[in-house]
């Protein structure tokens, strides 16, 4: 079997990452793997394995039959069995499969964020499209009952993220601030991940206390993102890296990992925290539950006292913060790990086939 991962970049984010990571591992498991970013590169192409089954696209626009031919050149050069589109890529996978009549299996990915706010997803596009996918992927329950609901694919699965966390990079960080008590979130620059919330959160209640807040995510130059940094720069225990390849080496240097989001699908912020060996403090959205089990502190979305309450309670208790990192650090490498999702995923190409 060979198969080809699309995505639209390689910036680090939730689908992105998920795409590499399914590109390197199927690779040890009896596929040929292959990996297409279709707009733009980034941070992530660093973990590529194998360069001679990667192609960069160049895709300008919506409609670029040009790259649409190179994309049927690089399939057809080599013998691809299957094409696994993630997030908003599903539409060049559908470009190929009605403009050139390409007999090739399509599987959708869904990465989809706002699995809490699914009424206002707009699908007018995707729903055509998907009576060309031969399955569908989901990363969690909301999308599944959702995608077999709304869309018209044969088949729908639901396979657990995973995470491959590497011990370090070349360009060592360390974490800034000599406060004894180090949170971190990794969430890129978007409404949903609620980092207003986050700041206001260390504003209130740990201002200049020996507590300190340590932020990765893209900044996407936007609105939200500009409000953000003027907001930190006002603060002094609160610091912003920007996007950065997240390591358990720079992990390590946190004491808790912490994500306050309004919606979320199955984040791997959360499963990079627990491989890492971190408390987590996270809202009640999603698959979250899943991934904490009985081994963090979850708060209901904008619930800032809780939050408060929920830090306070890890930096005062050195034995709680030990005993629930090492406890989710198991329950993730025994729910999570990507053995079990590759073999899963696997079984499904077979089944769509």
């Amino acid at each position: 079997m060979k198969v080809l991962q699309i995505i639209d970049s390689l910036h680090p984010g939730g689908a992105e990452k998920m795409a590499v990571n399914l590109f390197n591992d199927l690779n040890k498991n009896d596929v040929e793997s292959f990996l297409c970013a279709t707009r733009e590169e980034g941070l992530l192409k660093n973990e590529i394995v194998d360069f001679s089954k990667y192609l960069f696209l160049k895709r300008k626009r919506m409609l670029d039959f040009s790259a649409l031919r190179s994309l049927r050149g690089f399939i057809r050069a080599n013998k691809i069995d299957v094409i696994h589109a993630h997030g908003t890529s599903y539409f060049i996978g559908f470009l190929l499969k009605f403009f050139l009549n390409t007999k090739i299996l399509f599987i959708w990915h869904d990465h989809y964020g706002n699995s809490e706010y699914l009424q206002n997803r707009n699908y007018k596009i995707l729903k055509p499209c998907s009576k060309y996918f031969d399955g569908v992927v989901c990363v969690n329950r909301q999308l599944l009952r959702w995608n077999k609901k709304m869309l018209l694919a044969r088949n729908y699965q639901m396979i657990n993220n995973f995470v491959n966390l590497v011990e370090s990079s070349e360009d060592k960080l360390t974490l800034k601030g000599k406060h004894s008590v180090k949170v971190i979130c990794v969430a890129n620059l978007r409404p949903q991940k609620d980092h207003h919330l986050l700041i206001d959160v260390f504003e209130e209640f740990f201002d200049n206390e020996e507590i300190s807040l340590h932020l990765f995510g893209k900044n996407f130059e936007d609105s939200y993102s500009e409000d953000l940094k003027l907001k930190i720069e006002k603060t002094s225990n609160i610091f912003y890296y920007g996007s950065h390849k997240i390591t358990k080496s720079i992990l390590s240097q946190a004491d808790i990992g912490i994500l306050v989001s309004q919606s979320e699908g199955l984040p791997l912020a959360l499963l990079e925290y627990a491989m890492a060996g971190l408390p987590i403090i996270c809202t009640k959205v999603g698959d979250c539950p899943e991934v904490i089990g009985e081994y963090g502190i979850m708060v209901a979305p904008g619930a800032k006292k809780d939050i408060a309450n929920a830090i306070e309670i890890y930096s005062t208790s050195e034995e709680l913060r030990f005993q629930h990192g090492a406890g989710i650090s198991s329950h993730v490498i025994q729910k999570f790990s990507a053995e079990v999702s590759i073999l899963k995923l696997i079984d499904f190409y077979k089944q769509c086939s």
